[in-house]
């Protein structure tokens, strides 16, 4: 072999492995929780129920990580998470999309609309909830609106649980959760809820804005990303 056509070669190579490099980086996504159980919990669920019903070749591709942190500490340490070096390119492994998972909880309304803010300068998508992440889960049975404290969410929870036919005392570390949700609420009715609720908001904002969640975004991108593959 000519040095001329192992040159060619190798240049083939390198092409076909960036070609791949550029497929992994259109289908990998990263979700940075607050939480490291809850949220965490919640998404592992949903991404793998969703992938059982998806082609191996189709399988979202979704790194999900408890931070520990929140609001803009949160924001600022997602890119200690982003972009492992591909051995063979030495390039970086970009994710396409980035979502940063946190409440309002008692932070100060100004360092949680900051946060907001500057989830979207990095091109991150903030999921977040006023007042916590829980609420997101009323809504898999009612349309709650209005003000209401987080410490509420539990008993809500438990007595919509209860009306559905399960006694069930709801717990942070439940690992079966979003299971729990979709069957004795509606996944879909949340997704409804929280967008109309959101929406009537108009450019309100966040902080101000409770009781409102906008993690049915979320669900929004894996429904497209599902189209795609049709």
């Amino acid at each position: 072999m000519g040095s001329d056509e192992l040159f060619k070669r190798r240049k083939e190579e390198r092409r076909k492995r960036k070609e791949n490099l550029q497929t992994i980086k259109s289908t990998k996504w990263l979700v940075v929780c607050e939480g490291v159980e809850t949220e965490v919990n919640y998404f592992n669920s949903m991404i793998e129920e969703v992938n059982k019903k998806l082609i191996a070749s189709n399988k979202l591709k979704v790194n999900i990580i408890g931070a520990g942190k929140n609001t803009l500490s949160l924001v600022n340490s997602v890119e200690n998470f982003i972009g492992k070096v591909d051995f063979l390119s030495q390039e970086k492994i970009p994710y396409s999309k980035i979502f940063v998972v946190f409440d309002k909880d008692d932070f100060a309304p100004e360092i949680f609309d900051e946060a907001i803010r500057l989830c979207e300068r990095k091109g991150y998508i903030p999921l977040w909830s006023n007042q916590a992440f829980e609420y997101w889960f009323l809504l898999h049975f009612n349309y709650v609106e209005g003000k209401i404290h987080r410490t509420q969410y539990a008993s809500k929870l438990n007595e919509y649980f209860k009306s559905s036919g399960l006694n069930y005392k709801y717990k942070k570390n439940d690992k079966e959760i979003f299971n729990k949700l979709c069957k004795y609420g509606s996944l879909e009715n949340a997704i409804k809820r929280a967008k109309k609720i959101h929406t009537s908001f108009g450019n309100t904002h966040p902080s101000e804005q409770e009781s409102a969640t906008t993690v049915y975004k979320f669900f929004n991108c894996v429904e497209e990303k599902i189209q795609e593959f049709n």
